[in-house]
């Protein structure tokens, strides 16, 4: 569950800055795991029947929630006031995890 949410506060990162009405992303960590997640503009972010609210603090490039683990954040390295199809980041977490993530799709 722990990197399923840590997934989630990733996708907000590129994101945030000009969300669209959503955006589907696919988180690719270094260990090999893959997973998609779609982010919505009421804040939350979606995988399957997964839901978890969001902060992002933009001067700092860093996405935050509160779990029932605790405060799981992650930073981008690369995030755009603009984002497209196809762009990707590279991305840390507070649990030491790493990767990278590319937006797949978006819907206005």
């Amino acid at each position: 569950m722990k990197k399923i949410l840590v997934s989630a506060l990733v996708a907000g990162l590129i994101a945030a800055p000009a969300m669209a009405a959503s955006m589907t992303l696919s988180f690719a960590a270094d260990g090999g795991e893959t997973q998609e997640w779609t982010l919505h503009d009421d804040g939350t972010a979606t995988s399957g029947d997964v839901s978890v609210p969001y902060t992002w603090d933009e001067t700092g490039g860093v996405l935050c929630a509160t779990t029932a683990e605790g405060e799981l954040c992650a930073t981008i390295a690369d995030t755009s006031d603009t984002p497209a199809i196809g762009d990707s980041s590279t991305y840390t977490t507070n649990t030491g995890q790493a990767g990278t993530v590319t937006i797949t799709a978006m819907t206005e």
